[in-house]
């Protein structure tokens, strides 16, 4: 089989159209083999010229089913229709937006169980509005309708002594045994407001229990806005001891708090990572491999590794992949030579840069849009190819993600 016929090295991405640059939104397959004469190239594309802002997240199903969570309100979360052609080869057929029952700026979702049922959870970063919204959504997991909306609003629940505990501005999710977490991240605006906690959510009562504060230093002056989140637990490595890790996006730091299975309690929150103290800024996710976790930092955009077997604690387990700024999701895939090779997407909201006078432009996150897919061998971290998607596209990246199933073992 030639090399840019290979599923396994094509990726999905979501690309965002640039406002003076005059191109769309849109779903697309391109080639990131550095072996293939193709690599690089757009293989099929869906355009969505309809939408102000685009989708977002790219998420597989365990049935395999293709979900993208987007910023946009008239469509914060689709159904993709995604599927081989009598060749083998993609084929996309659009996709159908979900009815999230007004809730708005959908980020992250997980499949887990609840009472012995499967459901579709999904972080809303504006939930249905308002200055301290933000929703964490059950969906039957067939039908794709709601089952239940998790919302409880910091101003709603107070801010005594004894606040009970809240959701704001979810983003990322994970779970392990009957406990899930989610983060408080950032208002969707950008400006309106910062959390900095994590929420705890019995997964029997679909009710938040408990907030656990991850903030220390604050090199920004703002709330150190938790993003991205992952249960490190036993069935990712027999080895690993039960423990939440969360990246703390304007706080630069990644943080521990260890679990104990048999009383359902949570440790005191503890930084194993400070960004200030190794030169990185702007954590944002976690994945992995069989025997690696992986942790992408927007500044100055290098992706680290760690030892998977050493979790909660972070032991290096091979040299830093430098990537570009904004270095933010990943896959992991063989070149057709049988090269284990990362591809890493640098760029994290796309919002266009002062030189295009983008009226979407935010400085300090424009500083963290690359626009670029750069491609590496796993092993070693070199760099082996760039594709450049602003300047060969005149679009933004906003997703990357494995065709026909996750390039990943474990993400957030």
């Amino acid at each position: 089989m030639l090399a840019q016929d290979r599923e396994e090295s094509q990726g999905m991405v979501l690309l965002r159209g640039l406002p003076t640059l005059d191109t769309s939104h849109s779903i697309a397959v391109i080639e990131l083999d550095p072996e293939s004469e193709r690599f690089g190239e757009i293989l099929s594309e869906v355009e969505q010229p309809e939408m102000v802002h685009p989708l977002h997240h790219l998420y597989y199903s365990p049935s395999g089913r293709l979900y993208a969570t987007g910023l946009d309100p008239s469509c914060s979360l689709a159904e993709v229709g995604l599927s081989p052609d009598a060749g083998g080869a993609p084929v996309m057929s659009g996709f159908t937006c979900l009815d999230t029952q007004g809730q708005m700026v959908g980020e992250d979702i997980m499949w887990t169980n609840s009472n012995g049922q499967e459901y579709m959870f999904v972080t809303f970063l504006g939930g249905t509005g308002g200055d301290d919204g933000g929703s964490v959504s059950v969906f039957d997991a067939q039908t794709n309708e709601v089952v239940k909306v998790i919302e409880a609003r910091k101003s709603q629940v107070g801010e005594a002594h004894h606040v009970s505990p809240y959701i704001m501005y979810p983003h990322g999710i994970t779970a392990f045994d009957d406990r899930m977490v989610v983060t408080t991240t950032v208002h969707p605006d950008l400006t309106t407001g910062v959390g900095n906690v994590l929420t705890i959510i019995d997964l029997n009562t679909l009710e938040p229990i408990e907030n656990i504060t991850v903030e220390k230093e604050k090199p920004l002056n703002f709330p150190s806005s938790p993003v991205e989140v992952l249960f490190a637990r036993p069935d990712m490595h027999p080895d690993i001891e039960p423990a939440i890790l969360a990246n703390t996006m304007f706080g630069f730091e990644t943080w521990k708090v260890l679990y104990d299975a048999s009383s359902k309690t949570f440790g005191e929150a503890e930084v194993i990572y400070s960004g200030v103290a190794n030169e990185t800024a702007v954590p944002l996710e976690f994945y992995g491999t069989e025997d690696e976790l992986f942790i992408s930092h927007a500044l100055h955009g290098v992706v680290k590794r760690y030892d998977l077997a050493s979790l909660p604690e972070l032991v290096s387990s091979g040299p830093d992949i430098v990537a570009d700024p904004g270095a933010h999701h990943m896959i992991f895939f063989t070149s057709a030579s049988g090269r284990d090779l990362i591809a890493v997407q640098n760029s994290l909201l796309n919002l266009g840069n002062g030189a295009d006078n983008d009226p979407t432009d935010v400085d300090f996150i424009a500083g963290l849009n690359s626009h670029t897919i750069s491609v590496h061998d796993l092993e070693t971290g070199e760099r082996l190819a760039t594709v450049d998607i602003k300047d060969r596209y005149n679009k933004g990246i906003e997703n990357l993600e494995g065709l026909f199933g996750s390039g990943f073992v474990h993400h957030h």
